[in-house]
């Protein structure tokens, strides 16, 4: 049979309270295009010829936009990325519209902008955005309105 010894020791010391106040800053960008702040980005491409749509340079449209960002001049490493569905079997910066068989090649500063990646620039020197209409390999384009939908996102680096 074992012996069970319990010992109990009791310490005082003394309570001090800390107390820490954290101020939490959201800096913010807005975005927006030539209707102000708070409203969408339109991008009219106007009448295309389908015949003449070849994914490279015919119906290029700028996206006019504004960028406005608190302390912008301050901290001026910004990043920027559009969110939107891609088109079936193309590549990663393919935008899907209404018309499963166009879809329209993003580009910043004249190069690809894959859809969900982030690009760095600077306040001082925001990109050029545009579009590019391209058809699909598959099937032919239908004539009449299409749309396409994306999430332009910018925040600090």
């Amino acid at each position: 049979m074992s012996n069970l010894m319990l010992f109990s020791t009791v310490a005082l010391a003394e309570t001090y309270t800390l107390t820490i106040k954290v101020t939490v800053v959201e800096k913010t960008c807005d975005i927006y295009g030539p209707d102000g702040i708070g409203q969408p980005i339109n991008v009219a491409m106007g009448d295309l010829i389908i015949k003449n749509i070849d994914g490279i340079s015919y119906g290029q449209t700028d996206i006019q936009y504004q960028l406005q960002c608190d302390d912008g001049d301050q901290n001026p490493a910004l990043k920027l990325k559009f969110d939107g569905p891609q088109m079936n079997g193309q590549a990663a910066n393919v935008l899907s519209t209404s018309d499963p068989n166009l879809g329209l090649r993003l580009m910043a500063n004249n190069t690809n902008l894959n859809l969900g990646t982030w690009r760095n620039f600077n306040y001082s020197q925001p990109l050029a955005l545009s579009v590019i209409p391209k058809g699909s390999n598959s099937g032919g384009i239908n004539d009449g309105q299409m749309t396409a939908s994306a999430t332009l996102s910018v925040e600090y680096q």
